[in-house]
């Protein structure tokens, strides 16, 4: 038996990671009007499944998939490394995973599981039975580009997976739960630029859970340039982040979601908040939203800086502390924007409420202060959140890290 066959017949069976053929990457075709019995993945001769195309994938390989409709399928146990990354690339902009019946579990449409250096690029799935895409005990994964809506429970769902990449891609429609979802004590996720929307729950949640196994934290994780909207009619957060630290959470927007705009807490990670930077977010409560911005059960530092934390709804606020006398110490928060018309942070799980002049009478807040939408924004009704000509937020954030950006908020417009 040729070594190159035999090394890859192991591969897939047992996980390991051989180097054999390394140097001959090849691109693997799969198209509408491919043969898996006849064809051989090239260009003239595709093969019509994605799943074929993968018992022939190595190390480094790409698979090309033309627009058009496959059947759901599941990767197990693939070890490239960094320099040898296989990806999965839609070559248009309509390739669609459609949920199977005829699979082992068909809850998830895509089921990536104890894999690492996989890339994931362009696809489109709708109306799973659970998610359109799940990952567990894998690392160094990149999801990107990808468009999941509709979907029974959750658009990304990860469990134990480390290294993580979501980037650019749409989330929406979610039917139960949540858009993007990371779970389980799997460490340093980067979620960036993605749009999370009309999600029942959260637009992104991190949840560490530790009777999951694990050490019930996500640590060094990185949530930026995200746009998260109209989520959380059934609960949650636009951000929702529990048993996270040592964390970043800037340049995002959040608008018109429901139940909390970015909440820091424990109930099922083995810790509370420490460690994270929530640095140049705009953030605009629903009318009938809680606070923008939450913070329970904290196990020690954190820093605020430069957000829009503004609410629609007047018997809310800004900002909310569970506990005065242990959540309080440990959030430095300061060059904060408040909005006019609900200027408040609450403390002692909402039971009391201060206007924002007398909280700063109190030693919090330093150098935040109230404005409205219209002195804000180039053009709030049109949802533009860009900072107009003139606004008050426009360099009077602080900037003494490398992370911060001078101007208050994000200066993001959702359609860009």
């Amino acid at each position: 038996m040729n070594l190159c066959k035999m090394t890859r017949r192991i591969f897939f069976v047992i996980g390991y990671t051989f180097t054999c053929g390394l140097l001959n990457a090849a691109d693997i075709n799969v198209a509408p009007s491919g043969n898996d019995a006849s064809g051989n993945g090239s260009a003239s001769q595709p093969y019509r499944e994605i799943r074929k195309a993968l018992e022939r994938a190595k190390p480094g390989d790409t698979v090309l998939v033309a627009d058009g409709q496959y059947a759901g399928f599941t990767l197990q146990n693939f070890k490239a490394d960094k320099d040898h990354q296989v990806t999965i690339k839609a070559s248009g902009q309509k390739a669609e995973i459609l949920k199977t019946s005829d699979r082992r579990d068909n809850r998830d449409t895509i089921y990536i599981d104890g894999c690492s250096y996989i890339v994931l690029n362009g696809f489109r799935s709708f109306n799973a039975n659970r998610a359109a895409l799940r990952l567990e005990g894998s690392d160094h994964v990149t999801i990107r580009n990808c468009v999941f809506g509709d979907n029974g429970t959750w658009g990304i769902f990860t469990g134990h997976c480390d290294d993580l990449l979501i980037e650019n891609n749409e989330c929406y429609g979610s039917v139960k739960e949540h858009g993007i979802y990371t779970s389980n004590s799997g460490d340093r996720p980067v979620i960036r630029g993605n749009r999370s929307h009309d999600n029942a729950g959260c637009g992104i949640h991190m949840n560490a859970d530790l009777s999951c196994g694990g050490d019930g934290i996500i640590s060094g994780a990185i949530v930026e340039n995200n746009v998260v909207y109209d989520n959380g009619k059934k609960g949650g957060a636009g951000i929702n982040m529990d048993g996270i630290q040592d964390s970043l959470v800037r340049n995002n927007l959040l608008f018109n979601n429901h139940a909390t705009g970015i909440a820091c807490f424990k109930m099922n990670g083995a810790s509370g908040p420490k460690g994270l930077k929530i640095l140049n977010n705009t953030v605009i409560m629903a009318s009938d939203a809680r606070y923008a911005l939450q913070f329970g059960q904290t196990a020690g530092t954190n820093i605020v800086r430069n957000n829009i934390l503004y609410n629609l709804n007047p018997a809310r606020g800004g900002l909310a502390y569970f506990n005065a006398g242990t959540d309080v110490p440990n959030v430095d928060s300061a060059y904060n924007i408040f909005p006019k018309e609900a200027p408040m942070v609450a403390v002692d799980d909402w039971k009391t409420r201060h206007p924002l002049a007398q909280w700063q009478s109190m030693g919090h807040e330093k150098n935040s202060f109230v404005c409205s939408q219209s002195e804000l924004f180039a053009d709030p009704a049109a949802k533009d959140y860009r900072l107009k000509q003139g606004s008050p937020a426009l360099g009077k954030g602080e900037k003494s890290d490398a992370n911060l950006a001078q101007d208050i908020g994000c200066g993001k417009y959702p359609g860009k």
